[in-house]
């Protein structure tokens, strides 16, 4: 039988967290997640981006379908293309059809030409890191066993950085 680890918190603490997150100006959002996401949820995502770039914040993300097709669209929804930011882990020709149509309507996309010759996990990885050194805060949509999403919700806690995790699973 496994049992849920708890952390330790203290009301104090979370308070104090809540407190610096609501006193603060703009932050820069970092959103990654999982491909292979319900209509639902993507429209969740949406919303959350939106709103996320509606109160002038940066929106960071990478160019794959589901959880990050769903945080462009949302943030290109908000009419505001300067906060928005789009890491391709590759170069663009690696993207798929659609997400290039999607990507057509972005600024600001940097692509990775330089990392055409790994492997997508490898590349995302590479990926993932450059846009948690641009944010303040990562926000992750995965599944237990979304390797490489969980792989960045860790590397993020290590840089101190405000982690958020909702579980699709």
């Amino acid at each position: 039988q496994l049992t849920p680890q708890k952390e330790k918190f203290s009301v104090t603490s979370i308070l104090k967290e809540l407190a610096a997150i609501q006193q603060q100006g703009p932050q820069k959002y970092c959103i990654l997640g999982t491909r292979h996401c319900s209509y639902l949820h993507q429209q969740i995502i949406e919303l959350l981006a939106y709103a996320l770039v509606l109160s002038g914040n940066h929106v960071y993300t990478s160019g794959a379908g589901g959880t990050h097709a769903a945080t462009i669209r949302g943030a290109l929804r908000a009419d505001d293309p300067e906060l928005l930011t789009v890491v391709l882990p590759q170069s663009m020709n690696r993207q798929p059809k659609e997400s290039q149509e999607l990507l057509s309507n972005v600024q600001d996309v940097i692509t990775m030409p330089q990392n055409d010759e790994l492997s997508l996990d490898v590349a995302s990885k590479i990926c993932n890191s450059y846009l948690l050194s641009r944010s303040d805060q990562l926000i992750a949509f995965a599944f237990h066993e979304s390797n490489t999403v969980i792989e960045a919700t860790r590397e993020a806690k290590e840089m101190e950085m405000l982690v958020t995790v909702l579980y699709l699973d």
